[in-house]
């Protein structure tokens, strides 16, 4: 895990940022963004650094210490750098672009070094790659650092003790055969789990109402394979530093190319994506609806269409701020992804307008999914920052007057195309509001 992992930043990592890109500041204890988050969660951030630094002053009176790997450390600490400064411009454009946290892929050289050095020498390439990343690429709350380090520290040192476990002495030691790779995959295997873990933990720590599935879902399955794909990057990275170091060479050129590739990719993703809510905007949903009206002609099922509008959002705004209505906005959105299937299409179609697509659901089971989201938006308790000073500084309130009127209209029932189904869902949208708001309106069926 690193220290731009997209569920540690969706979880304890969304208090606000202490530090300007690029600008380190120094901020007194008492403002550190710490504080801001949940009792319980801060316990556990402070729980997960204290049990780190424990288990590597354990690790370092118990274990014995290699004076061969010496240089296997210098290397990898070199590396941890050296890389750093190399994918720095790639990494800056990801930051940049990011419409959500991401991954980056330091885990090969922190890996590598859980496999070949002791845990201290170890943890501290983790720490190392950790904190000149924070220092070149790009600068955040401190505790942030602290805390996706430490959980990465644990995860190496359970790691490194089950290779242990296996017999290992050391890495250069074990034999080449298929026992051995499969105890390090294991081995590997641990490393992710328990990361994750923790930085999951801190989800469901700082969640309201969490779930297994909101929890689970907070990172991209794409992150999992890509901290797959690092963790692998580090296995062979070992062998290579114990067996033809000069193959690092090779190592690091594919790293950077996968880095480079994993960019272009984030991109295109955020093409995608409304920036405001993290919901497909309107292109992007257009197209993916397309296909999937046409995958229901195919196999003869109906589809339901949601057209989801904010009622008085504009006299919210012009209330309270475009700060608030932004914060009205995303606690929308995420009502929408909670309420729905995995696999429905949620997106934004600007302004205060929501559009959902439930592939294979009757006009009954739609209504039945529209009322649900009705009531859970009015139900939306959301904190909103009231400016006192005219640049969004100031204190924050409780909004809980947010109501949506929902048109719902069904593929074919209502058309043969995206344009037709659509149009009968806006038009039932603005029946709903004729009708007082705050209520679920189905487009009348003709002939």
């Amino acid at each position: 895990m690193t220290a731009s992992h997209p569920a540690v930043h969706s979880g304890i990592m969304n208090a606000v940022q202490q530090h300007r890109r690029g600008q380190a500041r120094i901020v007194p204890i008492s403002q550190w963004a710490l504080w801001g988050n949940p009792r319980r969660a801060l316990y556990y951030v402070l729980a997960v650094d204290l049990a780190a630094a424990v288990a590597i002053a354990v690790s370092i009176v118990l274990v014995p210490f290699d004076r061969s790997t010496l240089v296997p450390f210098v290397a990898l600490l070199t590396c941890a750098v050296l890389y750093t400064e190399a994918s720095r411009s790639i990494e800056q454009v990801r930051a940049q672009n990011a419409a959500s946290p991401h991954v980056d892929l330091n885990s090969v050289w922190m890996f590598a070094a859980v496999v070949l050095l002791h845990p201290a020498m170890a943890a501290a390439v983790i720490a190392t790659s950790y904190t000149y990343r924070w220092l070149r690429v790009r600068h955040h709350p401190v505790f942030r650092l602290a805390f996706t380090a430490a959980a990465t520290m644990l995860s190496g040192q359970a790691a490194a003790a089950l290779l242990t476990d296996f017999g290992a002495t050391g890495f250069a030691d074990l034999p080449r055969d298929v026992r051995t790779f499969l105890w390090v995959v294991a081995a590997g295997v641990l490393f992710l789990m328990i990361n994750f873990g923790a930085v999951l933990g801190a989800i469901a720590l700082t969640s309201e109402k969490p779930t297994f599935r909101k929890v689970l879902t907070s990172a991209n399955p794409a992150d999992y394979a890509l901290e797959g794909a690092t963790i692998a990057l580090g296995v062979l990275l070992a062998w290579a530093l114990a067996d033809w170091p000069v193959i690092m060479i090779l190592i690091v050129a594919v790293t950077l190319v996968l880095h480079r590739n994993v960019l272009i990719n984030q991109l295109r993703e955020n093409a995608r994506i409304d920036a405001k809510t993290g919901l497909l905007n309107v292109a992007a949903w257009t197209a993916a609806v397309d296909g999937e009206l046409e995958r229901a002609a195919r196999l003869v099922q109906p589809s339901g269409v949601l057209v989801i509008d904010l009622d008085h959002f504009k006299a919210i705004n012009d209330e309270y701020g475009h700060l608030a209505g932004d914060e009205m906005l995303r606690a929308v959105a995420n009502t929408l992804t909670n309420e729905v299937r995995t696999y429905d299409l949620v997106g934004r179609f600007g302004g205060e307008e929501f559009v959902v697509l439930l592939p294979g659901t009757s006009r009954t089971e739609t209504v039945h999914v529209a009322e649900r989201i009705r009531r859970r938006v009015a139900e939306l308790v959301i904190p909103i920052p009231i400016s006192s000073n005219g640049n969004g500084a100031g204190s924050t309130a409780l909004f809980n007057r947010l109501s949506v009127s929902i048109g719902v209209a069904v593929y074919p029932e209502h058309g043969l195309g995206r344009g037709d189904v659509l149009h009968a869902a806006d038009m039932a949208m603005y029946a709903a509001k004729a009708a007082g708001r705050n209520r679920v309106h189905e487009a009348p069926t003709f002939g």
